[in-house]
């Protein structure tokens, strides 16, 4: 059985008491170790994310670069779901011993996401939270994963009320 180190577990600490629940439960079930990035974010930090593939010209944000871009959310007139106290998002990271370039691997994220997504179906059938869990390669949840959206963001997931 894996456990959080104390970075993930700071992380996960500032997340919504239901993500709290689907990641133990999920780094419990899951035979690929992983951690957590981030919970909740400054608006600082998201603006700082937000530039990314963009430049300000005059008071408009200008895309630059697709490829670079991570987020819609600038954190003050968008708020990311990280930007909420508790954060209403994670981002996770896969650990593979020896392997960090397995860290965002998609097939290493898919399979925690599908871990991750039985956990809170499971938990949401017993009451024990009241949201579901999106997937950021899955953003409308209908099964087909990453080619249909065209902000991919394996690395996240978020709380939706139903």
């Amino acid at each position: 059985m894996y456990k959080f180190s104390s970075s993930s577990e700071t992380a996960l600490r500032s997340a919504h008491e239901d993500l709290q629940k689907i990641l133990r439960l999920g780094l419990q079930r899951s035979k690929v170790d992983f951690g957590i990035s981030e919970g909740h974010r400054s608006p600082e930090k998201q603006l700082e994310y937000y530039k990314k593939g963009r430049k300000l010209v005059g008071e408009k944000w200008v895309i630059t670069n697709q490829k670079k871009i991570i987020t819609d959310c600038d954190g003050y007139i968008k708020k990311s779901k990280h930007n909420y106290l508790p954060s209403m998002a994670v981002d996770i990271f896969a650990h593979v011993p020896g392997k960090p370039s397995l860290t965002y691997d998609t097939n290493h994220l898919s399979y925690i996401a599908g871990i991750l997504q039985s956990v809170a179906q499971e938990l949401l059938a017993r009451n024990e939270i009241s949201h579901h869990l999106i997937w950021g390669n899955n953003w409308d949840d209908d099964g087909e994963l990453i080619y249909d959206h065209d902000l991919k963001d394996g690395p996240h997931f978020e709380l939706r009320t139903i």
